[in-house]
């Protein structure tokens, strides 16, 4: 099951590599954390697919041309990923550039992620995922 969850993960993160962000590689009552991110109210965690979404599209807001491509996808077990990720954007307001590496570990669940916990540091994201100390 593992290569398959991985597949899954790669076809998402191809979607989200070109702007396009569906929904139907999500469980209805997926789990979505956002943890240690620098600015307050974007860290939360959101159950549903509907509060996914809200808070999917808040992020998105931020944001002009955000591009979100994985650079690394490790197969952690029968039911885990985790994915190593950089964010470029520019700031919507400021218009600032912004790059910043994430680390997403996700949970599947017969195909579709029921946990996406995107961690602000990889280091925190590699320690929850049992990769480091």
């Amino acid at each position: 099951m593992s290569k398959a969850n991985v597949e899954v993960i790669r076809a998402m993160y191809e979607h989200w590599a070109r702007g396009d962000f569906p929904a139907s590689f999500m469980d209805p009552d997926v789990v979505n954390s956002r943890i240690g991110a620098q600015t307050p109210d974007m860290e939360g965690e959101w159950r549903g697919l509907e509060a996914f979404g809200r808070a999917f599209a808040e992020y998105l807001q931020a944001f002009s041309d955000l591009r979100i491509e994985a650079e690394e996808i490790i197969d952690l077990d029968d039911d885990r990923v985790l994915v190593l990720s950089r964010h470029t954007a520019k700031g919507k307001l400021s218009g600032a550039p912004i790059e910043h590496e994430i680390g997403d570990l996700f949970t599947l669940r017969a195909g579709k992620v029921v946990r996406y916990a995107s961690y602000w540091d990889r280091a925190e994201a590699m320690k929850a995922a049992g990769l480091s100390e």
